[in-house]
């Protein structure tokens, strides 16, 4: 079984191969309690040069075993701008979510 850290990384790597703009990525964790449950989703921040400033929108997808991702996920999709406010602690994350670490770009994803 995959584990939660490396579908992060799948998800993340899928998603800079398609999503024109798409600059960084991080993973957003909660409690560490929470975090440890299989069915806790994984979250990623979308930093995306072509998206619109809209705040902080979490939208929450299942699992598509198909495509090799058997755990649920929530993406935000946020504006440069608008991650140097959550960065700044003028944008707060809901549900006392955490910003953590960035996941890097894959080499075989184009910029």
């Amino acid at each position: 079984m995959v584990t939660k850290d490396q579908a992060a990384e799948r998800l993340a790597g899928m998603h800079y191969t398609i999503e024109s703009g798409l600059s960084q990525v991080f993973r957003v964790h909660g409690p560490a309690d929470r975090e440890t449950r299989p069915d806790e989703p994984i979250k990623l921040l979308e930093v995306n040069d072509n998206t619109v400033p809209l705040g902080i929108m979490p939208i929450q997808f299942g699992p598509d075993p198909a495509r090799g991702l058997f755990y649920s996920s929530i993406i935000i999709e946020v504006t440069p701008h608008e991650l140097r406010e959550i960065l700044g602690r003028r944008l707060e994350l809901p549900n006392g979510w955490e910003l953590g670490e960035e996941i890097p770009r894959p080499a075989d994803a184009e910029a």
